[in-house]
């Protein structure tokens, strides 16, 4: 097998270095990424389930390490937070074989699998769940899901309390210079901060647009986070800019009637913040009467009859429409800021302002979508909630004259 592998491996080191990059066309250069994508794929595969055998074996001591992630690092060359990662991901897959299997058959990244064996792992039963939805959605999207199951099969109170103990905020200086910031908090809290940045980091995203500026969510967050703190202290050095500083935040709780009625959740049942994760019932009631909170219950009025035949938009509908669409609709999107609302059916055609035919899109596939031909197609996936469950999604089509064209 080693001779077969290593066979395979100078092949490739051959093929690679005569490569010409330069003489492809851009379909050429999209196909070369999705080859070297599947390469990387095939290598971090192998390379986390030999770390598994590496760790069962104890093949990694006498070589001076304190651990095998700390070998893994050295051995590899890799970060310190990504060799842990690898080491908790290959001793996660020894208990799932079938997750192993679709990432080494290439079906699964190890992002994907990270989120697959983190679900599975506390509830082996949602495994098959899991690595089907692996098949429609985003990592996000994925990770969201894996985040309800496990809030379903821990202690609530108990995962909230040790994530709370540890806590931190830590800050250093990279080689370069710049200045790092690095924290843990509950969800919670998590939430309480972007909520708190989160209009500021609209704001100054819109500002940016006007000036024909553009930058990463990221960094639109980093001014965000500078302009809360010079409201604070009233320091201008370094702020955005962004003129006002005094947008509502705002944090939408998703809860099942029957759960905060019990005061906590049981399996299927949901309470969280979206967009954010999972959160304990009675911290979802601390915060209700809190001016900066909208409480959504999912078993309350029914959002879906909430329709309006001009262009206004109710608010109960805009809050439903917030908590659902958190981030552009488009499949493998994931632009959360500067998101605006397209009617399915236009409002020009009859298209009424509805939750079943509104949807958020970022600012470039609403223009394609409004201009350029291109269409969502609404189609049913499996969930991991529940054995059977669906829900709607979108797909993404380009119009006739490009989809042979790319």
């Amino acid at each position: 097998m080693f001779d077969e592998l290593n066979a395979a491996f100078s092949h490739l080191v051959d093929c690679v270095s005569r490569v010409e990059v330069e003489t492809f066309d851009g379909k050429g250069a999209a196909r070369l990424v999705g080859i070297a994508d599947g390469i990387r794929r095939c290598g971090d595969s192998l390379r986390t389930v030999a770390v598994g055998q590496v760790d069962r074996t104890n093949g990694w001591k006498g070589e001076g390490a304190r651990s095998i992630s700390e070998w893994l690092a050295t051995e590899t060359d890799c970060a310190q937070y990504e060799a842990q990662s690898v080491v908790i991901l290959a001793n996660q897959l020894q208990h799932l074989p079938t997750t192993q299997a679709a990432l080494l058959s290439g079906v699964l990244s190890n992002a994907q699998a990270v989120e697959v064996a983190r679900g599975a792992i506390v509830a082996p039963n949602t495994e098959t769940q899991l690595l089907n939805l692996a098949k429609h959605v985003t990592v996000r999207d994925l990770r969201n899901a894996s985040g309800r199951v496990v809030a379903a099969a821990t202690d609530e109170a108990a995962r909230h309390k040790q994530i709370h103990n540890s806590r931190f905020l830590k800050s250093w200086r990279d080689p370069d210079g710049a200045f790092i910031i690095k924290g843990r908090m509950t969800v919670a809290n998590g939430a309480i901060v972007m909520a708190a940045l989160k209009p500021l980091q609209d704001e100054i995203f819109k500002a940016a647009r006007k000036s024909g500026e553009y930058a990463k969510p990221e960094a639109y967050a980093a001014d965000a986070l500078m302009a809360l703190c010079a409201a604070k202290t009233g320091s201008t050095q370094g702020s955005s800019e962004a003129k006002s500083t005094s947008a509502n935040a705002v944090i939408n709780i998703r809860i099942d009637i029957d759960a905060l009625k019990r005061g906590h959740t049981e399996e299927g049942e949901i309470c969280e913040i979206a967009g954010v994760g999972p959160i304990p019932v009675a911290t979802a009631t601390e915060y209700l009467g809190e001016a900066f909170l909208k409480l959504l219950i999912l078993d309350g009025v029914d959002i879906k009859t909430v329709e309006h035949m001009g262009r206004h938009i109710p608010a109960p509908l805009r809050t439903a429409l917030d908590d659902r669409d958190r981030v552009c609709q488009v499949p493998t999107c994931d632009v959360s800021i500067g998101l605006e609302i397209d009617h399915i059916v236009p409002f020009a055609e009859g298209g009424a302002a509805s939750l079943e035919n509104l949807v958020k899109l970022c600012r470039r596939h609403h223009l394609q979508k409004t201009h350029d031909g291109y269409q969502l197609e609404r189609i049913e996936v499996e969930t991991a909630e529940r054995e059977g469950a669906s829900e709607a999604r979108w797909a993404w089509r380009a119009p006739p004259d490009l989809r042979n064209t790319g």
